[in-house]
C-alpha cells in the first residue's frame, strides 16, 4: 500500500477532464491521454466519429466514482487503493502511443485481449510488494461479466481464486470481487448492473466453490441472448455440427461476439463457429476474436453507426451455402481464421477480393450520394456476388420498403373475399400485412407464411414477438412446399405479390424470367392443397392488348434519365421507347407499365425492382397457362384486373399518360386476382 500518496486516483483524472492538461501526468493515464489510435469497442457508440481517447478516460473515470462512493463502506484503505490501482489499468493497453504499442508487442503483450495485455503493462510499471495480487486482478477483470455473456469459460478466473486467497479469507476476497465487478459494470450503465448483480454475485460464489463446470447449450444460449430464435430452435439448428463445436470451444475464450454479430442470424453466428472449427486445428489457441469482422460489419452513414449491409449480405449468402451443404462460391469472398501465434489468439472475418472490397466501399459512399449512382453500384453489387436470389434485399431502405408494403392492406382484403376452410398459407408474406389481416378477419383459421429469406424470417419473428401475434412462419421453398407441408394438408395459399418474384429470381433449369419456375410454383402448391381447396393469386398483369403504344411525357428532368438507365438494366425483357421530344417517348403499353410501376417506387428501390418483371401473363395466357398445367383437375373461381390504387396518384406529378393519338389515356392495369379451386376426388 502507498498510504503517502495524498492525490487519489480520481483525482488524476478528474483534474485532467477539467483543465486537459497532459503534464505531470501518471503513466497509467498517459497511455489514455497520449494514445495516437483508438482501440475500443463499437458496442456502446451510435457513431464511429464517436471513437476517442476521451470516451476511455470517461470510463475509467467512471468506475473511479463509484469506487469513491464504496470507500466508507467496506474497504480498507488498502483495499480501495488495491482496486483503484486495478481500476485506473484497466484499459491501459487500448492506450498507448504508436511507439509504445510497438514495444509493447515486442516485449510480449497481448494487446488484443486488453486485460492480458494491461496487466502486463502493469507489471512493467509497478513495483509495489502486492504486485502478484494486483496483476491478476488487472488480468482477469471483466471476465466475470464476459462469462455471464458466454464469452469466457469461468476457468479462465482460476488463478484469480487462488491469488486472492493468499491475500484475504474467502469472505472478504468474495465482496472484493464483488465490488470490483460493480464499478467495471455499472460503469457501462447502472442499469446493466441491477440486472446482472445477483449473478455476479452467484458466479462469484461458484468460482471459491473450485466448480469450473460448464454447460455448452448454457453458454451458446448466454452468448447469443439477443438473437430472436428460442432455445429449441437454436438446438435444431445446431444438432448436426453439436459435438465438434463443443468440443472445439470448450478451452477458447470468445472477443467481440455481440457487436460484430446482433445483426446477423444464429444460423450465420452457428456457421461461423462451424467454418472455425473446420479451420483451426491447433490445440494452443485459447482466444477466438472476432474484432475484425466487427469492424467491417459497421461505417457511419449520416452521423450514425450503421450495419455494413453490403458485406453483410454477401456474408449471409456465404453462410447459408453452406450451412446448406451447397458448394462455396470462394471467387470474391472467403472466411479467414488468421491466426496471433505469441497470444494464441485467431481473428475471425472474411476476406473480399479486391473487385468485390473496392464495390462495397462503392456502394457506402454511393450511398451517402443516393440517386442512380447508388442504385448502379448496387445492381453491380447483386451480380458480382449473386444477390439476386434473395428478392428482399433492400438495404437501408428496407424498413422503408416493408413498410410500403404494410400500407397496402386495403388493396389486399379483397383477398379474404375468397378464403377457404381453416387452413391458410401465405407464400412469401414479406413484411407480414396479410398474415396479420387474416388474423384479425377471421376466426379459428390456422394461419401459416413460408419464406426462403432469413431477413425476411428474423423480421417476421420478431415482429410476433413484439405484437403478440397468433400466426407461425417457417423458411422453407415454394417451389417444394411438400418439404414443409404433406400433400392434401392446406386449404387455401396465397400467392400476394410473390409469383412475379419467384419468375425473376428463381432460376429454373438454369434460367431466370421462365415460366416453368412458375408452373413448379403452382404444382407444388395443387399438391399440398386438398381437395376443394383453393390457390389465391393477386400479382402483376399485362394488357392483352400487346399491340397497343402510350405516350410518356415526363415532367420532371429526372424521369428520361430514369428510363434510360431502367432500359439498360432491367434483364425480364427488351424494353423499347422512341424518342418523341426532349422530354417525351413512345412505348409499347406493357414496357410503359413495366417501368412506369418500378418508377412509381423512385430510386431508392431502383435496384431491387430493376431485377423484377412485374407483368409477366396477359390475362387471356394466365387462363390457357393453368388450364394447360391443371385440365379440368382445377377450376378458375375468378380472374379479374385492374389498376391498384395509388398508382394514379403517385404518377400524376411525374408523368402525363396519352394514347398514341396524343390523347389522355388511363395507365395500364397493374393487378390481378386469380382464384383457383382443386377438384374434389371422385
Amino acid at each position: 500500500m502507498n498510504s503517502l500518496i495524498h492525490k487519489t486516483h480520481l483525482d488524476y483524472v478528474q483534474d485532467y477532464l477539467e483543465r486537459k492538461e497532459s503534464s505531470n501526468l501518471p503513466s497509467w493515464l498517459q497511455y489514455l491521454v497520449l494514445a495516437e489510435e483508438v482501440h475500443q469497442n463499437f458496442e456502446h457508440i451510435d457513431s464511429l466519429q464517436e471513437l476517442s481517447t476521451n470516451r476511455v478516460i470517461q470510463y475509467v473515470y467512471r468506475t473511479l466514482v463509484i469506487l469513491e462512493e464504496k470507500k466508507d463502506s467496506f474497504l480498507t484503505d488498502e483495499m480501495y487503493w488495491q482496486l483503484a490501482v486495478v481500476l485506473s489499468y484497466c484499459e491501459a493497453a487500448k492506450g498507448g502511443t504508436a511507439e509504445q504499442r510497438k514495444n509493447w508487442l515486442e516485449k510480449g503483450y497481448n494487446l488484443m485481449a486488453h486485460n492480458e495485455g494491461s496487466a502486463h503493462i502493469f507489471w512493467k510499471d509497478y513495483l509495489g510488494y502486492d504486485k502478484p495480487l494486483l496483476f491478476t486482478l488487472i488480468k482477469t477483470h471483466g471476465l466475470i461479466g464476459q462469462y455471464l455473456r458466454g464469452e469466457t469459460r469461468l476457468s479462465a478466473s482460476r488463478e484469480l481464486v487462488e491469488t486472492m486467497r493468499s491475500y484475504y479469507d474467502d469472505k472478504t476476497a468474495k465482496e472484493l470481487l464483488n465490488i470490483l465487478n460493480e464499478c467495471i459494470i455499472a460503469a457501462v450503465s447502472n442499469e446493466l448492473w441491477l440486472n446482472v448483480k445477483n449473478d455476479v454475485r452467484s458466479t462469484i460464489e461458484k468460482l471459491f466453490q473450485q466448480d469450473f463446470s460448464e454447460d455448452f447449450e448454457n453458454r451458446i444460449d448466454r452468448l447469443t441472448v439477443s438473437f430472436s430464435e428460442t432455445s429449441s430452435e437454436k438446438k435444431m439448428i445446431m444438432a448436426t455440427q453439436m459435438d465438434k463445436v463443443r468440443v472445439f470451444l470448450q478451452n477458447k475464450d470468445l472477443w467481440y461476439v455481440e457487436p460484430s454479430m446482433h445483426d446477423l442470424s444464429f444460423t450465420d453466428f452457428w456457421a461461423i463457429l462451424c467454418l472455425a472449427a473446420d479451420e483451426i486445428t491447433s490445440p494452443h489457441i485459447a482466444h477466438l476474436n472476432f474484432e475484425t469482422l466487427m469492424k467491417q460489419l459497421h461505417y457511419d452513414y449520416k452521423g450514425q453507426k450503421h450495419s455494413n449491409v453490403y458485406r453483410k449480405r454477401v456474408i449471409e449468402k456465404f453462410l447459408h451455402e453452406y450451412s446448406n451443404d451447397q458448394p462455396l462460391d470462394t471467387t470474391h469472398v472467403t472466411f479467414k481464421a488468421d491466426s496471433y501465434d505469441p497470444f494464441n489468439t485467431v481473428f475471425l472475418s472474411f476476406e473480399f477480393s479486391d473487385v468485390g472490397e473496392a464495390l462495397i466501399q462503392f456502394c457506402v459512399e454511393a450511398e451517402k450520394t443516393g440517386g442512380m449512382i447508388h442504385n448502379q453500384a448496387t445492381v453491380l453489387l447483386f451480380d458480382l456476388f449473386g444477390l439476386r436470389r434473395d428478392a428482399y434485399d433492400r438495404f437501408n431502405n428496407e424498413g422503408d420498403y416493408l413498410t410500403h408494403m404494410n400500407s397496402s392492406v386495403d388493396d389486399k382484403k379483397v383477398i379474404l373475399d375468397f378464403i377457404k376452410g381453416d387452413t391458410i398459407l401465405d407464400v412469401g408474406p414479406g413484411g407480414g400485412v396479410l398474415l396479420d389481416l387474416l388474423e384479425s378477419e377471421t376466426s379459428g383459421k390456422q394461419i401459416l407464411g413460408i419464406d426462403i429469406s432469413e431477413n425476411v424470417i428474423e423480421t417476421l419473428e420478431a415482429k410476433k414477438q413484439n405484437e403478440n401475434h397468433s400466426w407461425s412462419v417457417i423458411k422453407g421453398n415454394a417451389l417444394s412446399l411438400v418439404d414443409s407441408f404433406g400433400p392434401n394438408s392446406i386449404d387455401t395459399i396465397i400467392y400476394s405479390s410473390i409469383i412475379h418474384e419467384l419468375y425473376s429470381y428463381i432460376p429454373f433449369e438454369g434460367k431466370c424470367f421462365n415460366q416453368q419456375t412458375i408452373k413448379a410454383a403452382l404444382e407444388s402448391a395443387f399438391e399440398v392443397l386438398k381437395p376443394g381447396g383453393r390457390m389465391i393469386i393477386r400479382d402483376g398483369i399485362m394488357s392483352d392488348d400487346k399491340k397497343a403504344k402510350r405516350i410518356i411525357r415526363f415532367k420532371t428532368d429526372d424521369g428520361l434519365p430514369f428510363l434510360i438507365q431502367y432500359a439498360k438494366d432491367f434483364k425480364g425483357r427488351k424494353i423499347s421507347y422512341e424518342m418523341q421530344s426532349d422530354n417525351e417517348v413512345m412505348m409499347p403499353i406493357n414496357d410503359s407499365m413495366e417501368f412506369l410501376y418500378t418508377y412509381t417506387w423512385g430510386t431508392e428501390s431502383y435496384a431491387h425492382e430493376v431485377n423484377e418483371q412485374f407483368g409477366y401473363f396477359t390475362p387471356t395466357e394466365y387462363r390457357a397457362f393453368i388450364q394447360d398445367i391443371f385440365g379440368e383437375t382445377a377450376e378458375i373461381i375468378k380472374l379479374e384486373h385492374y389498376l391498384q390504387e395509388g398508382y394514379t396518384t403517385h404518377l400524376n406529378e411525374k408523368i402525363d399518360f396519352k394514347t398514341e393519338d396524343g390523347l389522355p389515356a388511363p395507365l395500364p392495369d397493374s393487378t390481378c386476382l386469380l382464384v383457383i379451386e382443386k377438384g374434389e376426388v371422385k
